[in-house]
């Protein structure tokens, strides 16, 4: 009866087929509640319908489109704009930078909470952010009047446990189904280092998941105590504005790294006697709706606006926290080449990864993070296994290491979205999590129809239940259990 993400992908396609071949069918879902009276008639009325199908002989038709439509080459987006979906308005952009340095005419998709809406149209239990990106590229296309056939969609491949793989041939089908000159559209699969377009871009990219992390948590960090309120903000899009130039190889990385730290330093911030201490709030969760602030119904700003000082998570350092787990797991599974590109490019970019956090460290006061624990420890405490990879394991992990670098974290949020099966499962375990970490887990969950999903988070900010277990999170062995 729940709206189980995956079947919703394989039903979609079910009745495609079966549509296609002008065939009966019949579709169950099954929960405890029900009698089973209900299901026998319904069993019954689709065996007599399979019979009169049957006997009627009738011929099967052929199919009148594709089920799954063949992606774009690599060499086939040169000539055409690019355009990536908007799930960190900072990173995203600064990844178009990149891409329109090697000569790609790329850009980023606009998020609005009306689009949200419209993609609710398309959607029957699939991944939410996968209807707002086909709505959104739409709109885009439509809007900026440009010719459907001259563009093309970047979707992000997928090695871990999740949907995503199925989402370029879904919003292909949508847009195939969609029409007016939207079936001539492009979708591109790459990688999310982008190195099969240039040798340059995994580098770049990642300073860019790097840069921007650090730039949403430098402001989380000063904004709480600004002494005038929207100086950070301001400042924030004025090093976007540097950042950009920078990557579009108008000048150095460390020289634009160095401007944006003196603009934060330049904020004034109120003294530490005018003020009293706020609660930390640490948000994880799903990638697209963790740093999205329309989509995510600024999720930041409400938990400072509710006294809450906000931990975020630099995508730079998700990476590195997971790529030991996934290049153990890669290598067992024999995907060599996945485990020493991913393996070579960490160790690449450590030296100046350490030169330009430096500069950052001035702001945020705290070292380097490191991520050196043993992945199999954090995970059995959950009873969870390397190889159950996905965002589940990986929102694990997130919360072992924001509890070791922020002892005094008072709330983990889960920001996702709707019919995401990781967040379901993490939710499940918010109470063990709690119980090894001392700190409650909150889960928000946005479905698109608006309405203030962030107040459920009001009364763990106004009344903490935070306990302490010292200064690391608490791994129990397993003679605790």
């Amino acid at each position: 009866a729940f709206k189980c993400s995956p079947d919703s992908f394989v039903i979609d396609y079910f009745k495609k087929i079966l549509n296609a071949q002008d065939k009966p069918y019949l579709i169950l879902q099954l929960d405890e509640h029900d009698s089973k009276v209900g299901y026998e008639t319904r069993v019954e009325a689709a065996v007599r319908s399979f019979q009169n199908h049957h006997s009627s002989r009738k011929a099967a038709r052929s199919a009148t489109h594709t089920i799954w439509p063949i992606p774009l080459k690599t060499k086939d987006i040169f000539d055409k704009t690019l355009i990536l979906p908007n799930w960190d308005p900072i990173v995203c952009n600064l990844m178009a930078a990149n891409l329109k340095r090697t000569g790609i005419d790329a850009r980023c998709l606009d998020e609005t909470q009306p689009n949200i809406r419209k993609s609710l149209r398309y959607n029957s239990g699939q991944c939410l952010p996968l209807n707002i990106i086909a709505q959104e590229f739409i709109d885009y296309v439509e809007n900026c009047e440009i010719n459907p056939a001259q563009t093309a969609l970047w979707i992000p491949a997928a090695e871990i446990a999740c949907n995503i793989k199925l989402y370029p041939y879904h919003i292909k089908n949508i847009l195939n189904a969609y029409g007016n000159g939207m079936q001539n559209a492009g979708v591109y699969i790459g990688g999310l280092s982008m190195s099969e377009i240039s040798m340059k871009l995994p580098v770049n990219n990642y300073f860019a998941y790097m840069f921007g992390g650090m730039i949403r948590k430098s402001g989380c960090k000063i904004r709480p105590y600004e002494r005038r309120k929207g100086e950070t903000d301001r400042v924030i899009a004025q090093n976007i504005s540097i950042l950009t130039n920078a990557f579009l190889g108008n000048r150095t990385k460390e020289d634009a790294v160095a401007k944006v730290v003196s603009n934060f330093e330049s904020i004034e911030i109120v003294k530490n006697t005018e003020f009293k201490p706020r609660p930390k709030v640490a948000i994880f969760g799903d990638l697209y709706a963790r740093d999205n602030h329309v989509f995510n119904q600024e999720l930041i700003s409400f938990i400072e606006d509710n006294g809450g000082e906000v931990i975020t998570t630099p995508y730079s350092d998700y990476l590195k926290m997971i790529s030991r787990p996934y290049v153990r797991k890669w290598l067992i599974e024999g995907h060599y080449l996945n485990a020493l590109s991913s393996k070579a490019l960490m160790s690449t970019l450590k030296r100046k990864e350490i030169i330009y956090y430096r500069y950052f460290e001035r702001i945020l006061k705290e070292p380097l993070a490191e991520f050196d624990q043993s992945a199999e420890a954090i995970l059995s405490q959950y009873n969870v296994r390397i190889e159950n990879t996905g965002e589940s394991m990986d929102n694990l992990l997130k919360i072992y290491y924001i509890k070791k670098h922020y002892p005094d974290v008072a709330l983990f949020v889960q920001a996702s979205p709707a019919f995401c099966c990781p967040a379901l499962i993490t939710e499940a375990m918010a109470a063990e999590i709690e119980q090894n970490t001392g700190t409650p887990v909150i889960s928000v969950t946005y479905d698109g129809t608006g309405g203030n999903k962030n107040d459920v988070i009001i009364p763990y900010l106004k009344y903490p239940r935070r306990k302490s277990f010292g200064d690391r999170p608490r791994m129990r062995s397993n003679s605790d259990r």
